[in-house]
């Protein structure tokens, strides 16, 4: 990822110390190293002079700094940082909102989360705790918790509550055990998010596959449990291994009888592939609706949780 064009470039809090001690280096060393011991008496006495003037470590430039390692994208670094305003600030909320954030994106959401509980075990959350919970849950994929911050946030309104709940639903999955036709959340849908509803949508177009219908298919013919998955190539695959075996087994037992080698190799490689038509099909259908709830989830995530 590319930082910014400025994020090399010093903070203004700094400028005012790394001027002075350039501007002794100018002043002492015009003629080679004859001043140096003057240049290192000169920069000692400008020392305690900047920090006296300047406490880099203090409430405002730690917060100043945390602030711009998060607008770098160091937000384990700003995390660190938002802990030091917290040391000299307990109960300041910007900072420990800002520090659940920091963990949450620099993908730390258990510590995150355990941040937050330890700040509101059981009090309401204003709307941006709220926000930053709901996010905190869902990549945690911890449906149950994320109903629990709904309940208790009265700073969302009723159509943010709809999208948190609809985006949970969604990411949960279970929505694919249901026929498209009973196939609806326990709750209102009164979510105003476009894209959210548009992936609702999708979800409610998606056929599930059966797993036993899929073997029972491919028990009648061979490969079709896994073309009624949309695995096409390999069910047209199967089709050919079973067929082409099963035609040499009768080759060979029709020319030499019981006695033909190769009729038993054939015979036996028709069983095992008839059998591991069997095994892949119900494999199939079951990979063809995970592969349905991963994409719905993934454009769920995508929506839900921001950076």
């Amino acid at each position: 990822m590319n930082l910014p064009s400025d994020s090399m470039t010093p903070l203004p809090q700094y400028t005012h110390t790394i001027r002075l001690f350039n501007l002794a280096i100018l002043l002492t060393f015009p003629r080679g190293c004859r001043n140096l011991s003057l240049s290192i008496i000169l920069m000692a006495a400008l020392l305690p002079v900047t920090l006296k003037s300047q406490n880099i470590f203090d409430e405002s430039h730690s917060r100043e700094y945390a602030q711009h390692l998060m607008q770098s994208f160091g937000y384990q670094q700003a995390a660190a940082e938002w802990e030091r305003v917290l040391f000299l600030s307990p109960n300041d909320s910007i900072a420990r909102l800002n520090l659940i954030k920091s963990l949450r994106l620099a993908d730390q959401p258990a510590a995150a989360w355990k941040k937050l509980n330890q700040w509101y075990p059981s009090a309401p959350l204003t709307r941006q705790f709220s926000i930053e919970a709901a996010q905190i849950t869902l990549m945690q994929s911890d449906f149950t918790a994320l109903d629990s911050v709904i309940k208790r946030s009265p700073g969302l309104a009723e159509a943010e509550k709809s999208t948190l709940r609809l985006g949970g639903w969604l990411m949960e999955g279970k929505w694919i055990n249901q026929s498209p036709k009973t196939r609806k959340p326990t709750f209102t849908v009164a979510s105003m998010e476009p894209r959210l509803l548009d992936t609702y949508s999708k979800a409610m177009d998606v056929h599930r596959k059966s797993p036993a219908a899929a073997v029972a298919l491919s028990l009648v013919i061979p490969g079709m449990g896994k073309i009624y998955s949309h695995d096409w190539k390999d069910g047209l695959m199967s089709l050919l291994f079973v067929a082409t075996s099963a035609y040499q087994c009768y080759r060979g037992f029709s020319k030499n009888g019981t006695g033909s080698i190769t009729g038993w190799v054939f015979g036996g490689l028709a069983v095992g592939f008839y059998t591991a038509n069997l095994f892949g099909s119900w494999k199939s259908a079951n990979l063809y609706n995970s592969n349905q709830t991963d994409r719905i989830r993934h454009e769920a995530e995508s929506i839900l949780i921001t950076h």
